[in-house]
């Protein structure tokens, strides 16, 4: 049951969450709970603040966490977010609204603590339970440090650092009043020193960039074609360019900045996964090269590209229209476009369970399942953390048997049950034949991977089907 308050008098001790208040007469509301959250082995509560009415003005709605410190009861949650809940509001009522990867930066006294200048806005993270996912904004904080690494190099590279610092990728979805930047002088001295900050930096909303295998892809929604046009009308068609990327929802790995690539490219990854789809900060454009080729440079994809080559690519961004060129060592750079409307309507929905695949393993994933109701399930819990979470089981339970060998084959089901204390509870059979140990070998394994979080009073049920073959 969520308790109402409208005011709180002096000296009056916070109701326990969850509690639901008032902030504009039958118009506006801020609902806060206390969850338990999760973060490699360790556990910790945090408090969540989700508004209620923005949507009414035209605006999505809020969701931010706040981390509860160790001497804090749950009766001491900070009043901050509700007094930024109305804010948005009066500025949304004059048609000046916040989307993903706006930033808000506020004065000297910060926003929760003073170290905080800014707020980012991205797509949901870590707040489960929500009706529809896609009306929804999360709220992640920046210092004043981040926040000018986040306007001259873009929002990821800073989001990028937070997931490495944290070990959650992509970014931790929670506001730790303890934390220290993630920009220290050396940091910022060697991106000073980046070829990155040499060379003319455009931010573009929606553009993304991913490597998949051998195929680099630039994604950009529909409409963005009017914008580059009026951009590269005014680029010399010779002259490097870097575009600023956002957060590829698709992707399951994420580069991070580094000062040299002496030991290759550093990247965070979900639980499990084997970061087969990598998204980049930001896409660095150098024309006139001898032949076409992309690789990765500091947190970022480098694009050398022939003269026709960057032609047929500079047309397919001005006009809308996909485009590709291969390369000579046997890869491909492709210009996509995607619809905004038809992946906010889709990120409401599980839909289709993935099915990875690990060539090196004796095992493959014959069926993936949900076994609760698929709308039950879009309520209870973030259905695209809960994709990411399926396949990474799914990675976990397939490289347990790369180095395993098969003397038959069998079949080995996997049942995951997982409720609002963050906790998954496993139930494994196999046949024709059963091994008790290779059983608990695996769940020991699934032990490692943080569950999703879940609304209360609900289960959030899948299967998994695994058939295990003897490698010839």
């Amino acid at each position: 049951m969520v308790k109402e308050e409208n005011i709180l008098e002096i000296g009056q001790q916070q109701p326990a969450p969850p509690v639901r208040f008032e902030i504009v007469p039958n118009e506006l509301f801020a609902i806060i709970n206390l969850h338990d959250m999760q973060q490699g082995n360790s556990s910790f509560s945090c408090w969540s603040y989700v508004s209620d009415g923005l949507n009414r003005v035209g605006q999505k709605e809020l969701a931010i966490l706040i981390k509860q410190e160790s001497k804090e009861t749950e009766h001491d949650y900070p009043m901050d977010p509700l007094g930024l809940f109305l804010t948005v509001r009066q500025y949304a009522e004059q048609g000046s609204f916040v989307t993903e990867g706006d930033v808000t930066e506020f004065g000297e006294s910060g926003f929760i603590d003073p170290k905080f200048r800014a707020m980012a806005y991205l797509r949901p993270l870590g707040i489960a339970g929500l009706d529809e996912p896609s009306s929804f904004l999360s709220c992640v904080l920046l210092t004043d440090e981040e926040l000018e690494i986040a306007r001259r190099f873009g929002l990821t590279r800073i989001l990028s650092l937070l997931g490495y610092s944290y070990s959650h990728f992509p970014c931790p979805p929670w506001v730790d009043r303890g934390r220290k930047s993630v920009i220290d002088n050396t940091i910022k001295e060697g991106m000073d020193a980046s070829i990155l900050a040499k060379i003319p930096q455009f931010a573009i909303p929606g553009v993304r960039v991913q490597l998949a295998a051998t195929k680099l892809s630039i994604r950009c929604p529909f409409g963005l074609q009017d914008g580059f046009n009026e951009l590269l009308k005014q680029i010399p068609i010779e002259a490097p360019m870097v575009i600023s990327t956002e957060l590829d929802p698709d992707s399951n790995a994420l580069l991070v900045w580094q000062a040299t690539m002496e030991n290759g490219p550093s990247a965070i990854t979900p639980p499990g996964s084997d970061g087969s789809r990598v998204c980049g900060c930001s896409v660095l454009i150098f024309p006139e090269q001898d032949e076409s080729n992309a690789q990765v440079v500091e947190d970022s994809f480098l694009l050398s590209l022939a003269t026709p080559d960057w032609i047929n690519l500079r047309k397919a961004l001005m006009s809308g229209e996909d485009a590709a060129v291969d390369t000579p060592g046997g890869g491909r750079i492709s210009i996509e476009w995607y619809h905004r409307d038809a992946e906010a309507g889709e990120a409401a929905a599980i839909g289709e369970l993935p099915k990875a695949e690990l060539p090196d393993s004796c095992a493959r994933v014959a069926s993936a399942e949900l076994v609760s109701d698929s709308d039950a399930v879009a309520k209870s819990t973030n259905p695209g953390i809960l994709r990411q979470y399926i396949e990474a089981v799914e990675y976990t339970i397939l490289g347990y048997f790369v180095d395993r060998k098969a003397n038959s084959h069998r079949q080995i089901t996997v049942r995951c049950d997982l409720n609002p204390s963050n906790k998954a509870v496993w139930n494994m059979s196999s046949t024709p034949d059963e091994d008790r140990i290779e059983l608990k070998g695996i769940e020991l394994r699934l032990a490692d991977l943080p569950a999703p979080g879940v609304v209360a009073g609900e289960t959030v049920s899948f299967q998994l089907v695994f058939d295990i073959e003897p490698k010839v």
